[in-house]
């Protein structure tokens, strides 16, 4: 019995034992500091969707308040033996004021293409004559571990388009320092999140030079002040919070002011545009036994095209027959996490105008029916109109009308 009882303390000093060098390990580690760098991996490919509420005011009269949507997209092309990578970039900012009264849908905004080569500390090298993006060197990091409470600084740009506002033909850049800390980690739904705090304030004056040659910038004053989560297992930003203003004045003396909040959220997906997923939902749309249904590949992603969908005579209003259609299909749409594009088309009949707004709308109706199904919420479903600029039949015959009078629902890469 005395042997036993030996034993049972002998495991538990052992187990005791473990649990401190355990806890030990994890304080050293700890203590060493973290390494921060970007995991760049050769098709990786992720989204973010960042969210703007902002005021504008001229000459401190409030002129408006907008939520901005930007939805960045990117794929990493190949990657460097000094774990650099190239990386192909889409942007694409809403039209100005969302979510407002009339509908609350994101319309499909202005797009531009950028290829960066992104350096594994976050510098960034491209070509200064691109509008995008805005930020550019944030966040960036030493090449050396970084312990709690460690600050450190680094060089970024600004970039803002005043080509309508200034007649501006070229990016205004304002080069900046920002400040770093290390704040902590934090856990938020399981995951650990190395939180970082960083702040920066900018100014330029614009030249005699520039204002003779047309421009009616004169200078700009301004601050950021943002809270990361860094994900160090995956090496990505999770998500950012950002306070900011902006004061813009032009050569008259008038004063455009900015001021507001950002977040920014990633969406990690996989491009679903290849041979295999298409015919997996083909295969699932003829199974489910809906008709007048097809998926091609495009250049966003897969489109899967609901030709000769119904609505009430001259509106955006469903029929009931498509709503049972649209609840099969999003059986299919909730195994994927991509965004959505719901772009409406219309058959060439009627005004261009009223084309035009009528796509708009029933696109608006699918993807409004779309969020009640819990398809997406709201910040995951995009909509355009192209009215009846892109047929795919003739509109001399009702069968080709049909086929015209369609809603395309875009799984985004």
């Amino acid at each position: 019995m005395m042997k036993k009882t030996n034993l049972a303390k002998l495991v538990l000093i052992f187990s005791a034992a473990v649990k401190l060098f355990a806890q030990t390990a994890a304080n050293n580690s700890q203590s060493d500091g973290v390494l921060f760098s970007f995991k760049q991996n050769e098709g990786e490919s992720s989204s973010y969707i960042s969210t703007v509420e902002e005021e504008a005011y001229f000459n401190n009269v409030l002129n408006n308040h907008a939520e901005i949507i930007n939805r960045i997209s990117s794929t990493i092309r190949k990657t460097n033996s000094d774990g650099s990578a190239v990386i192909d970039t889409n942007y694409m900012t809403t039209n100005n004021t969302l979510l407002n009264g009339r509908d609350k849908h994101l319309v499909w905004g202005e797009e531009s293409n950028v290829t960066v080569t992104r350096k594994k500390t976050g510098e960034l090298v491209i070509d200064d004559n691109a509008f995008m993006p805005t930020v550019r060197n944030v966040p960036v990091f030493p090449n050396k571990k970084v312990k709690i409470g460690d600050t450190w600084t680094a060089d970024g740009k600004e970039v803002h388009d005043l080509r309508q506002l200034f007649n501006m033909k070229t990016p205004l850049i304002i080069p900046f320092t920002a400040t770093y800390k290390y704040v902590g980690d934090v856990v938020q739904n399981g995951t650990k999140f190395n939180q970082i705090e960083l702040y920066y304030e900018f100014y330029q004056q614009n030249s005699q030079t520039n204002m003779r040659a047309g421009s009616l910038y004169a200078a700009t004053v301004g601050y950021s002040s943002q809270v990361l989560y860094w994900d160090s297992e995956k090496g990505i930003l999770d998500h950012y919070n950002e306070e900011f203003a902006i004061k813009i004045q032009d050569v008259y003396g008038n004063i455009y002011y900015f001021k507001g909040t950002a977040h920014s959220e990633i969406t990690e997906f996989k491009s679903l545009n290849n041979d295999e997923n298409l015919n997996l939902i083909q295969d699932t749309i003829n199974t489910l036994n809906l008709e007048n249904i097809s998926v091609k590949k495009g250049e966003k992603g897969l489109t899967i095209s609901i030709e000769n969908i119904q609505f009430e005579p001259d509106s955006a209003i469903l029929l009931e027959s498509e709503k049972i259609k649209l609840k099969k299909l999003s059986l299919i749409l909730k195994l994927f996490p991509n965004d959505l594009l719901i772009t409406g088309h219309c058959a060439d009949r009627g005004t261009a105008s009223a084309r035009q707004v009528l796509s708009e709308d029933r696109a608006k109706a699918v993807a409004g029916y779309l969020e009640q199904l819990n398809v997406r919420d709201e910040k995951h479903v995009f909509t355009q109109g192209k009215g009846s600029t892109e047929p795919i039949a003739t509109n001399n015959t009702e069968e080709g009308r049909s086929k015209n009078r369609r809603v395309e629902i875009t799984l985004m890469d």
